[in-house]
């Protein structure tokens, strides 16, 4: 940015020679980012300059950009001097009328005063009393007023002759500027033709841009036609060549498809041979299956015959002994207890042996996979001689000792065994860990000689840590307590120990651990409150037993608490720890017992490292729910290294002063380490080296420390040389520009040739052998100090004076780096700090730098205003500083984009030698900013940056910087500008949600003052704060008091004083009822419980005189009438309230009574949540149980098959042992189950009300329920009038009423228990005169006794309730018995309700007399069935269902009207065509002529079951065309009761393709006589157009003719001819038709238009086409107009038919 300024003003010289501003732009060459005053693009400016077409000879001096900011001032100040003239000429003619008005006025009042004095004198010649004291009264009146327009016209003067001087004065001043202002025009004219002599130069130069862009823009065309070309022609041969293989290899293609086909014939061999033997197969299972069918059957037959063979031999025995006098009872279960025993002997030894044999069977297979092992990985048993080499002294024996005493951990645990990490890869890293070992002996030994201390103390310093003290303080108070107290250790219960018979010492042991470790398994459990504990049963405090930097020597000691945080009382023990901290670590932990929840116990956990090595394990718990572990880590000391920042900025420099930044290097760890800071790269953009030699920023000195062995840096050779080439590319591409720009005119000194020569010298020897380097390097020291020294000179940044150093454990240090720049420009610098710890990365900071070279700079380059408002006023102070030695003039400039809303203060003045000087910067921001400020003002972001320019005398480039703003509104916004609160009765309030907005990214204060008493603001009244952009909501309160108008104004003010303000109306309105409680509070009421409340409507409006009392009115409206009031209730859906009488008329002075009835229920939605809950629960309780068994059983066989094994190795036990690992007779085989099935849960829509889940569901939630409260509001509309139909009472919306009513919902005291809980008795339908038995239980749920009492049912009704209630105490229960017996064929329903005292259960019975009803689904349209089109010779088959909806059986009988012996009877009336009003409908219509029917519905009578259907099938068969087919269907019921009378009608064509919808020619009843036939082709053969009339009646109007519309339909019929062409090619085209009017333009000056004209029918489908006429302009209505249009249709045949259209105009 920085840069960017520097080349803005740095030519500012140059564009004003040629006249360009700001805008002009500036052709540079691309890639050249500074503005070279010497480059070729100067000289073809100036050339271009030369060619103007003005005379250069008297050139006219141009306007600089002072002098055009000095003519904007100059223009501003005139401005508001011309506004300040016409405001005080405004102001003085405004005061002199102001004057005049007044005068007229004192002559009026004096006027007045004598004509009242002159009365006052005849009042008292008169001796008039009474008009003497008012005449006196109104003189005194007139005066006072004299009084006070003579002081207003006193003020008047005053205020006249003060604005008569501030004009002229005003005046006075804008003559002043009138030469100016001639002068500034002149200027303004001069400026105006220098821009557009700009503006022509401009033009030129993209001009020629453009022509320039066309020629290349033509090349590029051509290289692509040619490049087009040699594509085509590579493509052309690519096509050639593929024809040319493609023909090669066809005859391969050929063979290869033979080969496959054979191939294809062998695997169909193949599998039809598997098919058979896959039969035979299964022929030879089947039967197997049928004789081990007939083999069970006869084992099964033997087993009853050896059970009734036993029963014999008891009988017989029973016999004898009852024959020898004994008790046959007792002797025969004395020997079944005998045999019992014997049994179960024997059974128990069995088992015993079995268990033996299985737990041997595991022994050795522990042993032969132990040993296998031992073969396959040896290094993880090592043999005594090795064991004895690693003990480390007479400690380690004794912790040893103490360790194996406490541990009772198997050595054949496979877990232990994986989490040992002390593996040696090799012999070599076993000797280097055995010298390790015996260097700690030794350094063990040494310090016990050092220490008198004991062996196990430590010097640890570690905060953390405990160290061992032999020193206890601690007295018990009680002797002999702690005394007796020994340490625990775990029990080894060799007591228990099974005894192997005949086993080894070996087996034994291996029994005892194998035990040990089937107990410690063994978990249980925890349930409580019905949850089960899921987790870790004890929290460990610390959670990880971390042992943080310790020292090899020490011994460290930590205190952890284990807390039970499981649901009840808990177990815990210590079972062991990792293997491999065994030898370092020590625990003392002794078992509390039982626990509760939220004791806790202590553990100390001793740790002696005795190698320099990170650890990590676990400490392995068992509890009385399963097994937990706590994490131990033991650390060494490492270095954290990091710097408080990355990155240096030293910001704009003046060449010449010296700058120093710290930053600080901090070792967080508690290893120390050396360090070294030394400078990687240098100047990039300014380094004075060729492209081929270039080093970049690597300087000789960083080689020699980067390629030096003794160097502490961890940089590698291949990161260097990445490096060097990085930079050599980017000083490649800026070399020369650089120097240009940084040097200027300048040669190229020794010091810039030694640099280079240095740089090339160090490229060699960077790729050549590294001892070469370092021997040169030494054998010329002073050139690498000489090299850094010059290189130093340009680059300017340098390393501090701490370059390395020692950088102890948890310290810090603070590095320095020094910026003193001897060449303008900018520096980017990387410094590298290298570490000796070989395991801490090096640390990259990068340092950049600006250096100008103005001897005048400004302390702050960036001022930055914050977060500023418009209109609001901002100021500071800009310090200038001058470091030259003799005073400067100064020149502050704002640019021209804020010269309204910016000023610095003073605009010029001197600054001292070696001194300072301040400015005043002024920052008020208009509204106008936003559009004026340009580029400098981002609009969405709202940040101004706009540059400033600090001109000094005698120096051409001026001395910028930069004001930043974030400029913001302080605008608060509301979402409404209007509230209208409407109509509002007396009786309640208003509420209208606002919201109020903070547009300015600054927080504001806000508050409501002034609203009138009948509006609240709320919350906090109306007072509070904005955060930033925060948008609240406010709630507007209207509770308007009487019946008028209310316009209002609600003002917000904001902190600084600013208004916004919304206008408020409403109407208050009096209605003409009232109600004598607005607010309803139920009592708490249980759910499905019923609570009833009344209050009362009022009609108090029995007089209109507003005068003496408030009368109903809405606002200023009229006054409603005296007379019967009517209002309605409506209730809110879902609501469980019912209001009577919702509906009513009051008299005046009357009152009528309103019952609410309550009665809550739960909600249906939440009872189907409940419902899916316990279903899913259900079916993952069977998916565990089904898991379990699952797992059972495949242990059970598990088990079998180990000892079958088992018994098999015992036999022949070496033979076995080869084959052992073929997994013939594995031992632990592995178990498919893997968990649970997955499981499907329900979802809501799949839960019905009828289901027993919902039902179940319902009752829960019932159990559970709490309570709830709920608020409705109910309107009452009200109207003037009494009730009569809906919607004829004209009311009015503003008079409604609103109800508030409270229902709190608490738990029900009785439920039903029966039925799934379903409170409905229902006894479904049953027959006359039946009696029928049912019982509902009921429970007490609540925790009280609760005596019973029920309503009465209806003595004549179905329903009777048998036993009697009592009383029930706490989840008791009860069955009550209802009898039902209906006597009539209806529905019954009653509600039978149960009592407690404070609540009711209501159990609805409802039941159906039996009465036969069938339900037909045919598509019928007011009673018809339409069969539609068929061809005349076909038939049309369609099937509809008849449904029997009742219980019982149902006869059916289907008849036809026109088989009905009535028919002829009926068809002798007079035709229907005949009478004036068509009176006369027959069902039956034209009929076949062949005799058979045209309709028929099969079967025609039949029995339907009970809720079920039968299929009836209805055919149409015409035998000629006919339109006007019909018939009647009738359908009686058991012969006797009719249900179902309709009409079904079709039509039959001669083609595929008609039309429908015309007026009819003809009757609608065909002739018995015989037709003569109608020619339809003419003498070529062709069809002749068939005749149809269509009438169209357009409605006259006032003036004008509604346009009439019609719909003309072409249908196409579904033949069956076609539908059996299945392979003809035609047969979709003819199955289809199409139809198009001809000749329309014809008609349509006479005002007819069809749509569509033409189309496709699909068959079976009719397609509308819209005939409108709209009478055309001068059109008589008397007369009607005809025309006709020709429609072909095209179909099995192609036919026309002449459309005959005729329309006339009909009277509304």
């Amino acid at each position: 940015m920085d840069d960017d300024y520097g080349q803005m003003y740095g030519g500012e010289e140059f564009m004003g020679d040629i006249g360009l501003e700001d805008e002009a732009i500036l052709d540079y060459d691309d890639g050249d980012d500074n503005l070279d005053l010497g480059s070729e693009e100067e000289e073809e400016t100036d050339s271009f300059v030369e060619d103007r077409d003005y005379d250069e000879k008297t050139p006219e001096p141009t306007i600089s950009k002072q002098e055009q900011l000095r003519m904007i001032h100059l223009r501003s100040h005139l401005n508001q001097l011309t506004e300040k003239v016409k405001h005080h000429q405004y102001l003085t003619e405004k005061t002199r009328e102001e004057q005049k008005q007044c005068r007229n006025r004192l002559s009026q009042l004096e006027t007045e005063r004598d004509q009242v004095f002159k009365e006052i004198q005849g009042a008292e010649s008169d001796k008039n009393t009474s008009a003497l004291y008012r005449l006196r009264a109104r003189h005194e009146r007139i005066c006072q007023e004299l009084e006070n327009e003579h002081e207003l016209e006193k003020m008047i003067a005053d205020r006249l002759e003060q604005e008569e001087y501030e004009l002229s004065k005003v005046e006075v001043e804008r003559g002043k500027f009138l030469l100016a202002e001639d002068d500034l025009v002149k200027q303004e004219q001069q400026l105006a033709k220098e821009k557009t002599d700009m503006a022509l130069q401009r033009l030129r130069k993209e001009e020629m841009k453009a022509k320039r862009a066309v020629r290349q823009h033509a090349r590029r065309q051509r290289d692509y036609q040619a490049a087009m070309e040699e594509q085509s022609r590579k493509h052309q041969m690519t096509v050639e060549d593929a024809e040319r293989s493609h023909a090669r290899h066809n005859k391969f293609l050929n063979q290869t498809m033979e080969k496959l086909q054979k191939r294809h014939e062998e695997e169909n061999i193949r599998y039809k041979d598997h098919m058979r033997n896959k039969m035979e197969m299964l022929l030879k299972l089947k039967g197997d299956i049928t004789s081990n069918r007939e083999n069970l059957k006869a084992l099964h037959a033997r087993g009853q015959a050896a059970n009734k063979e036993a029963k014999q031999r008891e009988e017989e025995e029973r016999q004898r002994i009852l024959k020898e006098g004994g008790n046959p009872d007792q002797v025969l279960l004395i020997q079944k207890r005998i045999e019992d025993v014997e049994r179960q002997k024997t059974e128990f030894e069995n088992e015993k042996r079995m268990k033996q044999a299985t737990i041997m069977e595991k022994i050795l297979v522990e042993e032969k996979r132990l040993k296998k092992r031992k073969k396959q990985q040896p290094h993880l048993w090592t043999d005594p001689k090795s064991d004895k080499s690693k003990i480390l002294g007479p400690q380690k024996k004794k912790a040893l000792k103490i360790f194996r005493d406490l541990t009772d951990s198997s050595i054949f645990d496979d877990d232990m065994m994986k989490e040992n990490t002390y593996i040696m890869d090799g012999p070599e890293e076993q000797a280097t860990q055995r010298e390790k070992v015996q260097e700690l002996q030794r350094a063990e030994t040494e310090d016990k000689k050092l220490t008198p201390l004991p062996a196990d103390s430590s010097d640890s310093s570690d905060a953390g840590s405990d160290v061992e003290e032999k020193v206890d303080l601690a007295v018990p108070e009680f002797e002999g307590l702690w005394d007796q107290h020994k340490p625990y250790r775990v029990p080894k219960d060799t007591e228990s120990t099974l005894k192997l018979p005949n086993g080894s010492k070996m087996e034994k042991e291996i029994l005892e651990k194998v035990l040990d470790k089937h107990r410690q398994g063994i978990v249980v459990k925890q349930v409580a409150a019905g949850r089960e504990f899921q987790g870790c049963p004890f929290y460990s405090k610390p959670d990880v037993i971390h042992f943080k930097d310790f020292e090899v020597g020490k011994t460290y000691k930590k205190k952890v608490t284990l807390t039970n945080v499981s649901y009840t009382v808990n177990y815990c023990k210590y079972i062991n720890i990792t293997e491999m901290l065994k030898d370092f670590i020590e625990i003392q932990f002794d078992p509390p017992g039982q626990m509760s929840a939220g004791l806790t116990c202590e553990m100390m956990v001793t740790f002696k490292p005795m190698i320099n090595e990170d650890l990590s394990g676990v400490v392995n718990f068992l509890s009385q729910t399963g097994p937990f572990a706590i994490p131990l880590k033991c650390t060494t000391k490492k270095c954290d290294l990091s710097t408080d920042t990355s990155r240096i900025d030293f910001g704009t420099t003046v060449i010449g002063e010296t700058l120093k930044r710290t930053f600080t290097l901090t070792n967080k760890g508690a290893l120390g380490t050396k360090f070294e800071f030394f400078k990687v790269t240098g100047q990039k953009e300014r380094t004075v080296t060729t492209a081929a030699t270039s080093l970049g920023g690597l300087t000789t000195a960083d080689t020699i420390r980067a390629f030096s062995p003794d160097s502490t840096s961890v940089v590698a050779k291949k990161d260097v040389t990445a490096s060097l080439e990085k930079a050599t590319a980017d000083e490649k591409k800026t070399a020369e520009d650089a120097d240009k720009a940084s040097m200027g005119g300048m040669g190229t000194s020794d010091e810039q040739n030694g640099t280079q020569a240095a740089g090339e010298g160090l490229s060699v020897a960077g790729e050549g052998d590294q001892g070469e380097d370092e021997q040169a390097l030494q054998e010329s020291p002073d050139l690498a100090v000489s090299e850094m020294e010059d290189y130093g000179t340009l680059d300017g940044m340098k390393v501090g004076l701490v370059a390395s150093g020692e950088l102890g454990p948890f310290a810090s240090t603070k590095l320095e780096i020094i910026w003193q720049p001897h060449i303008p420009g900018r520096v980017d610098t990387e410094f590298l700090i290298t570490f000796s710890d070989p395991l801490s990365d090096s640390i990259s900071i990068q340092a950049i730098a600006n250096a100008i070279d103005v001897p005048v700079w400004v302390e702050r380059q960036t001022v930055d205003l914050k977060i500023c408002m418009y209109d609001r006023l901002y100021q500071d102070t800009i310090i200038v500083n001058n470091r030259a030695t003799t005073a400067l003039r100064l020149k502050f400039e704002v640019c021209k984009e804020l010269k309204n809303h910016l000023e610095l203060l003073p605009k010029t003045g001197y600054i001292q030698a070696q001194s300072n000087f301040s400015a005043q910067m002024k920052f008020l921001p208009r509204k106008s900013l936003f559009e004026e400020a340009g580029k400098y003002f981002d609009k969405e972001t709202g940040v101004l940056e706009a540059p400033m320019i600090i001109r000094v005398a005698d120096q051409t480039q001026p001395v910028p910087f930069t004001v930043q703003a974030v400029l913001t509104t302080s605008d608060m916004e509301f979402d409404t500008t209007d509230i209208d609160f409407g109509c509002c009765t007396i009786y309640e309030s208003t509420k209208a949600k606002i919201k109020l907005t903070n547009k300015s990214i600054l927080p504001q204060e806000f508050g409501f003052v002034g609203h009138p008493e009948f509006v609240e603001i709320q919350p906090n009244d109306g007072f509070g704060t904005l955060l930033p952009l925060e948008t609240i909501d406010l709630e507007v309160i209207f509770s308007p008091k009487k019946a008028r108008d209310y316009k209002f104004e609600l003002n917000c003010k904001s902190l600084i004083n600013r208004e916004f303000k919304i206008q408020c109306k409403g109407v208050g309105v009096h209605p003409p009822l009232e109600m004598s409680h607005q607010v309803i509070h139920f009592s708490a009421t249980s759910l499905y419980d019923v609570s009833t409340t009344s209050f009362h409507v009022v009609n108090s409006h029995t007089s209109t005189n507003e005068f003496t009392h408030p009368v109903p009115r809405i606002g200023k409206g009229d006054i409603a009438p005296v007379g019967p009031t009517s209002f309605e209730f409506v209730v809110p859906e879902g609501a469980p309230l019912t209001i009577s009488p919702s509906v009513g008329t009051i008299e005046p002075g009357q009152k009528c009574p309103i019952w609410v009835r309550f009665a809550p229920e739960l909600n249906e939605l939440d009872i189907k949540k409940e419902a899916v809950r316990m279903a899913t629960k259900a079916m993952e309780a069977q998916a565990e149980k089904e898991f379990e068994e699952k797992l059972k059983r495949e242990r059970e066989e598990a088990d079998q098959a180990l000892q079958k094994a088992i018994g098999k190795g015992g036999k022949g036990k070496d033979a076995k042992s080869p084959t052992k690992g073929k997994g013939k007779a594995s031992p632990a085989p592995s178990l498919t189950v893997s968990g649970p099935r997955p499981i499907t849960p329900p979802t809501i829509d799949t839960i019905s009300k009828d289901s027993p889940a919902y039902a179940s569901a319902r009752a829960n939630l019932l159990r559970q329920y709490r309570g709830s409260f709920r608020s409705f509001r109910i309107p009452c509309y009200v109207a003037s009038g009494k009730c009569g139909n809906p919607g004829e009472l004209p009311y009015s919306v503003h008079n409604t009423l609103y109800l508030e009513v409270h229902c709190p919902v608490v738990k029900p005291t009785l439920v039903v228990i029966s039925d799934n809980g379903k409170s409905i008795l229902d006894f479904g339908e049953v027959s006359l005169g039946q009696n029928i038995i049912k019982s509902v239980t009921i429970q007490n749920i609540s925790n009280k006794t609760v005596e019973l009492t029920s309503s009465i049912l209806n003595t004549g009704g179905p329903f009777l309730m048998l036993n009697a209630l009592r009383i029930l105490p706490p989840d008791g229960t009860h069955t009550i018995l209802i009898s039902y017996t209906p006597e009539k064929g209806e529905v019954f329903h009653e509600v039978l309700e149960i009592q407690t005292g404070h609540m009711a259960l209501h159990i609805t019975l409802t039941g159906k007399g039996v009465s036969p009803m069938i339900e037909i689904n045919m598509p019928m349209q007011n009673g018809v069935l339409d069969m539609g089109a068929v061809l005349a010779g076909e038939y049309l088959e369609r099937t509809f269902k008849m449904m029997n909806s009742s219980s019982l059986s149902i006869d059916y009988c289907i008849k036809l009207d026109s088989l009905s012996l009535q028919r002829h009877n009926e068809a002798q009336a007079i035709p229907g065509f005949i009478q004036k009003n068509k009176t006369t409908n027959l069902s039956v219509g034209t009929q076949n002529n062949n005799g058979q029917n045209v309709f028929d519905l099969v079967p025609s009578e039949g029995t339907v079951p009970p809720g079920s259907s039968i299929d009836l099938t209805v055919t149409f068969a015409p035998d000629h065309p006919s339109d006007y087919y019909s018939d009647g269907i009738r359908i009686e019921l058991f012969g006797k009761e009719e249900t179902h009378n309709f009409m079904i009608k079709g039509m039959a064509k001669p083609r595929i393709m008609f039309v429908h919808e015309t007026d009819d020619r003809t009757p609608d009843i065909e002739s018995l006589a015989e037709e003569t036939p109608v020619l339809t082709e003419d003498e070529d053969g062709k069809l002749l157009p068939t005749p149809v009339l269509f009438t169209l009646r357009s409605i006259a109007k006032e003036n004008d003719f509604i346009p009439a519309s019609r719909d003309l339909f072409v249908g196409c019929v579904r033949t069956m001819a076609v539908s059996q062409k299945k392979d003809g090619k035609g047969a979709s085209k003819r199955s289809n038709g199409e139809f198009q009017f001809e000749n329309v333009q014809l008609i349509t000056p006479k005002g007819f238009n069809i749509e569509p004209q033409k189309g496709m029918v699909e068959a079976g489908a009719l397609k509308p086409v819209t005939f409108t006429w709209t009478p055309p302009a001068g059109h008589d209505p008397n007369t009607p107009v005809e025309a006709s249009v020709m429609l072909t249709l095209k179909g099995d045949v192609t036919e026309q038919v002449r459309v005959m259209l005729r329309a006339f105009v009909v009277s509304d």
